[in-house]
């Protein structure tokens, strides 16, 4: 069988953009879709023990994102997609509690503080699409 050289510079270029490919597709696929709205805290009282509700960039999880508590504390950040949203706005925010569907209001898979929400999207939106990911 006959071995075929190979360029160790050519290598190194092909090595280079496998790994920023796969950079890059970790990051596309680390991010979730979701939807997400907002509230306006009238208590300090959340499903996190020693997390406030009533913090700035604050949020509220669905069930799936919330884990059973295991994402109390967790930072994500939020970047809106769809219609209602300011064009390439971001935001980070800490899981302080979990949504609790009523059959006038189903949950969002994030409940943002109204402050959180007005930073990336028109709060006349009500709801919009979202793309999220935990933070390290």
């Amino acid at each position: 069988m006959a071995m075929k050289s190979i360029n160790s510079r050519s290598l190194s270029a092909a090595a280079a953009v496998s790994l920023i490919c796969a950079l890059l597709l970790a990051d596309f696929a680390a991010a979730d879709p979701g939807t997400a709205g907002f509230f306006v805290p009238r208590s300090a009282a959340t499903a996190c023990p020693g997390r406030k509700g009533l913090g700035k960039l604050v949020a509220a999880a669905d069930i799936l994102v919330f884990r059973g508590g295991k994402a109390c504390g967790q930072r994500f950040e939020v970047t809106c997609t769809g219609a209602g949203c300011k064009k390439g706005k971001k935001v980070v925010v800490e899981i302080v509690d979990t949504c609790s569907p009523t059959t006038n209001r189903p949950c969002q898979t994030l409940t943002l503080s109204r402050a959180a929400f007005a930073a990336i999207a028109n709060p006349n939106a009500g709801v919009v699409s979202v793309n999220f990911k935990q933070l390290k």
